[in-house]
């Protein structure tokens, strides 16, 4: 029986059509760029939130997070302790924002850096928690 024999001239085609078509291909595609910190980000800002959500506020009748938008008058009394405490919670590099209905407090951010967030429902209002390395 006769045995059929692909010519190497078409083996060789074949093999740089290949490896054409891998080049051109990693050129469409691109190259991933460095892993993103959003996640990181925001499990920062979800720990952040689980913190602030589970510690009472000196009265003890609310959470530190239900207090920021309980009213104006609880917003003021709360604020600069719950400042102090995320600052201790979050690494050193890091920096943040609370948003309430009742107001606004922590650091302006870069239009440019990546920011992680969470929003947290409370009775009174959402409490937004935004991270950011700064």
């Amino acid at each position: 029986m006769p045995r059929g024999q692909l010519s190497l001239s078409i083996i060789e085609a074949v093999v740089g059509v290949v490896l054409v078509l891998g080049v051109a291909a990693g050129f469409v595609v691109g190259v991933s760029g460095s892993p993103s910190s959003t996640p990181q980000l925001d499990t920062l800002a979800r720990d952040t939130a689980t913190v602030l959500g589970s510690e009472p506020t000196e009265s003890g009748r609310d959470s530190r997070l239900a207090a920021l938008a309980r009213s104006d008058r609880a917003f003021e009394q709360v604020r600069t302790p719950t400042r102090e405490r995320i600052e201790r919670l979050l690494p050193a590099d890091v920096v943040f924002e609370v948003r309430t209905p009742r107001g606004t407090f922590g650091y302006p951010r870069s239009p440019t850096a990546a920011v992680g967030s969470v929003t947290v429902p409370t009775r009174y209002g959402p409490v937004t928690i935004r991270v950011w390395y700064g």
